[in-house]
């Protein structure tokens, strides 16, 4: 519930919050079994961007895991909007130091929640000075956090952030304009 309140702040300031998710979802979270016949099967049905073992990327449905609506519907209820205005994206890799994403800023706000493994992730609030060409910056984060199974990290729409894998890991990315 203090999560809540403190997600709710967060919204209002357009300030990253890093979290962890209530005892009661625990028994939600998919299995590492359940996680690779999602992917394998989203693969089949032709998503290109689910058979590169460093950086798979799925579009998920409430109907595909039980923990998806429930997150979902608390986001909704917080953020006061409809439910379907609310995405979710499965994102994972199965290599260490696998590459995920430079710092970069996405289009809608980031409610990211770790699913299985550690993900080590940046929030730099004040921006940054990533370059692609030479992959350096000077920029220093705001948030270094390592998230675990129910951790969530709130990235602000416009906010540069980053994830830094070094083991194999899933998490889903809730996403709302």
């Amino acid at each position: 519930m203090n999560n809540i309140i403190h997600l709710s702040d967060a919204l209002r300031r357009r300030k990253s919050l890093v979290g962890q998710l209530g005892s009661d979802y625990a028994r939600y979270y998919p299995s590492w079994k359940q996680l690779i016949e999602f992917m394998d099967k989203s693969y089949l049905d032709g998503n290109e961007r689910a058979k590169d073992p460093h950086k798979i990327w799925c579009s998920v449905r409430g109907k595909d895991f039980f923990i998806v609506p429930w997150i979902t519907k608390v986001l909704a209820d917080v953020i006061k909007i409809d439910r379907n205005q609310i995405s979710c994206h499965l994102y994972a890799g199965f290599t260490p130091n696998a590459f995920a994403s430079p710092p970069h800023v996405d289009p809608v706000n980031v409610f990211f929640v770790t699913i299985q493994g550690i993900i080590p992730w940046k929030v730099f609030e004040n921006g940054c000075d990533y370059n692609d060409k030479t992959q350096t910056m000077t920029s220093r984060a705001t948030i270094s956090t390592e998230l675990r199974q129910g951790h969530f990290c709130y990235i602000p729409q416009g906010i540069y952030h980053a994830a830094y894998p070094n083991c194999s890991r899933v998490g889903f990315s809730f996403g709302w304009r």
